[in-house]
């Protein structure tokens, strides 16, 4: 057997600046090589990320790089890897620029979700509020940079480390940033991860505040679901889906999910961005206050609150309708005449509790004009300015007048609505409903209320009658506002008609009950569709026959609604999607026929390659069983590919060459129980194909993990 090649993109010298001693190898991507090293002037664990070669010598892409890496060391916060430095140093004749992060221990979110979704159901690898509680802490370490004026442009669950403690710290400022800066210019590329970028990210336009939302929407989706909400073979293919198609409904891929949080991570995923929320503090704060409920309910019995919405920082925040329950404290009482106006129906009574509908209307007043009344000011140097004072004490009533009104706008964002047992006609409480200056108003929500409470409170604003659509869903018992258009918090005049999306009770079939075992073919899949289902086919990695029935989502015997999506997970018969780009040359897919083993077997397992370009050079396929510990403890023959055991070198490939390439890789006899990784690259005498894109892969050391097995 052949030596492992060589990987020229890492650093020929072991210590960088006489300070920072490489320890070991612990990621690798497309742009950068990341190491575990010792400051040895401080004495502690560090990361260090050195680029690789390629933009290494791009003087722009340099320069971009280390004026993004310094912005992103003065982001302290504790869901942000820490940057320390930023430096470089030669090897080998060769300038090598790096930056130095703070250590972490743990595994990327992405390693999180593929080990639990490998041994749980879809849908159950993540508790509701685990994964709501890693989107918030998501959000708020990428809100605090927003509000600093930093974009991070590929947000994706490899950029998410996972502490033993459960805390969430993102990563890849510095490096995305200028990335995208450097190729912000050329219109035929897209800059982030497909499976993650938002639908203006997939036509070229640059990344805003509002796509870092939408990338951590489909983090959150992935980690309710088990799944992306858009897969496809190319990148095309994926851009398309983000720019037109709709995700597959949560609550159907997880029961667990109320729609109300599916509503939350619907807007976040709106195609249009003015639709989501504004940035990632926004989101932190509407998923702080789901939080905020405690256990989930059913979906008949969820607890609803306000969504804070995409506003101006001039636009008060909407207000939201509830049912009547327990009285809220009342804000304090302000002899300013600033104080808002209630305005009240006939009949109301003077504690503000009514049976009928409430309204309070107040004055617009701006974050901005609220941040620049003064508390106080001091008298000059000079002496005593009675005209200063007076100033002072004026501004000092403005502020006290506008304590009521911050009150107000501060229980709209966090107070939740209390669905009571009392019929409809008891009515429905409206809490303040803002009407601005030009007669627009704040559109409060009515999610979580029935049809006809919601058609009252449209009329109460003076407002045509809504549209409404219905939604078939079994799982409720009595029609349910679960979503409007235009959304809550937006402003419009009285003129615009509401769409109220409603789920309503829906006619349902038995699912059949012997479908799990069953090999899913057109005939089996047609006769469930003319049932009236949507069916939609999801892989696992089984190694049971292909196309075999591992799991039916709902389960046999339960009741789905017609039009409902009835999920059917099959085997793919030890298939593994893997999707890695090493440009000019995919790795599509590994495929293995088991995944345990015994010191002394044999592992045999096939790939297909397959060529984007003219590949015009003559690569070695290198391939290994890797240890936890990184340590390679067998190896191949290293050869030219084979197709179909005929060999195919290459420098003869051209566009959409596929090779189905079969390797053996003996396991040593003695090798001691526990997991191992088989992993794969090509290389030639200038050294190893670089990898720009993982895919549904890892990399560890340049090398591409295809699958982890298990030595008994």
């Amino acid at each position: 057997m052949s030596s492992q090649p060589s990987n020229t993109s890492s650093p020929g010298l072991a210590l960088l600046n006489g300070r920072y001693r490489l320890l070991a190898v612990v990621a690798g991507g497309g742009m950068a090589t990341v190491y575990k090293a010792q400051d040895i002037l401080l004495g502690r664990l560090v990361a260090v990320k050195t680029l690789r070669d390629r933009l290494a010598q791009d003087p722009q892409f340099v320069q971009r790089f280390r004026d993004e890496a310094q912005a992103a060391a003065n982001l302290n916060h504790p869901n942000i890897v820490t940057v320390f430095d930023v430096g470089r140093d030669m090897a080998d004749g060769i300038e090598r620029h790096y930056i130095v992060m703070e250590y972490v221990e743990g595994h990327d979110l992405k390693h999180l979700i593929r080990e639990r979704t490998a041994t749980l159901p879809a849908g159950q690898a993540f508790g509701i509020e685990e994964a709501v509680d890693i989107a918030r802490q998501i959000c708020e370490g990428v809100g605090y940079a927003h509000r600093r004026g930093l974009v991070h442009c590929d947000l994706k669950p490899q950029n998410v480390l996972i502490t033993p403690e459960r805390r969430a710290k993102v990563t890849d400022f510095g490096i995305a940033r200028a990335y995208t800066a450097m190729i912000a210019e050329r219109a035929d590329v897209v800059w982030g991860t497909p499976q993650y970028y938002a639908p203006e990210q997939a036509t070229g336009a640059p990344p805003t505040p509002a796509s870092d939302v939408y990338s951590i929407g489909i983090i959150l989706y992935e980690m309710l679901s088990g799944r992306l909400p858009f897969d496809a073979r190319d990148s095309q293919e994926l851009a398309r889906l983000h720019l037109s198609a709709e995700p597959p409904a949560l609550h159907l891929l997880n029961p667990n999910v109320t729609l109300q949080l599916e509503a939350i991570v619907r807007r976040a995923l709106a195609k249009d961005p003015a639709q989501r929320y504004r940035d990632a503090d926004q989101f932190a704060r509407v998923l702080t206050a789901y939080l905020a409920q405690g256990e989930e309910q059913t979906l008949g019995q969820q607890t609803q609150f306000n969504l804070p919405q995409p506003s101006s920082r001039s636009q008060a925040s909407a207000p939201y309708i509830s049912r009547p329950g327990p009285p809220r404290d009342q804000p304090a009482a302000s002899a300013s005449r600033s104080q808002p106006r209630i305005a009240q129906p006939p009949g109301a009574s003077q504690t503000g509790r009514s049976r009928g509908y409430s309204m309070t209307i107040a004055p617009a007043a701006s974050d901005s004009q609220a941040a620049s009344v003064p508390e106080g000011r001091s008298a000059s140097e000079g002496g005593t300015d009675l005209l200063v004072w007076l100033l002072g004490a004026l501004a000092v009533l403005c502020v006290v007048g506008l304590i009521p009104l911050y009150v107000l706008v501060y229980r709209a964002y966090t107070t939740p609505v209390n669905r009571s047992a009392s019929s409809p006609a008891s009515g429905v409480v409206f809490t303040p409903t803002i009407i601005l200056a030009n007669q627009s108003i704040i559109l409060p929500s009515f999610i979580g209320l029935s049809p006809d409470e919601a058609a009252r409170g449209v009329r109460l604003l003076g407002m045509q009658p809504p549209l409404v659509e219905s939604r078939p869903d079994p799982n409720v018992r009595e029609p349910l506002v679960f979503d409007q258009r235009p959304p809550p918090g937006a402003q419009v005049t009285r003129d615009v008609t509401i769409t109220l999306i409603v789920s309503a009770p829906a006619q349902t079939q038995i699912v059949p009950v012997d479908l799990v075992g069953r090999t899913l073919d057109d005939t089996l899949s047609q006769t469930l569709r003319q049932v009236g289902w949507n069916v939609v086919v999801s892989e696992t990695i089984a190694f049971q026959p292909a196309n075999l029935i591992v799991q039916s989502d709902p389960p046999g015997g339960s009741r789905l609604a017609l039009g409902g999506t009835l999920t059917l997970t099959v085997s793919t018969g030890g298939r593994v999607p893997l999707n890695v780009d090493l440009s000019p040359i995919k790795l599509e897919w590994a495929r293995f026929s088991r995944d345990q083993y015994i010191p002394g077997q044999t592992i045999q397992f096939s790939v297909s390659w397959r060529a984007t370009a003219s590949v015009a050079r003559g690569y070695k396929v290198g391939w290994y069983l890797v240890s936890s510990a990184g340590e390679i403890v067998a190896q191949g023959e290293d050869r030219e590919p084979r197709h179909n055991g005929t060999p195919v070198p290459t420098n003869l490939w051209r566009a959409n060459t596929v090779v189905l390439d079969t390797y053996t890789l003996p396991i040593p006899a003695g090798l001691l129980p526990g997991s191992y990784q088989v992993g794969i690259l090509l290389y030639d005498d200038q050294g190893r194909l670089p990898v720009l894109d993982p895919g549904q892969a890892s990399l560890r050391s340049g090398i591409v993990m295809l699958y982890t097995i298990r030595v008994e």
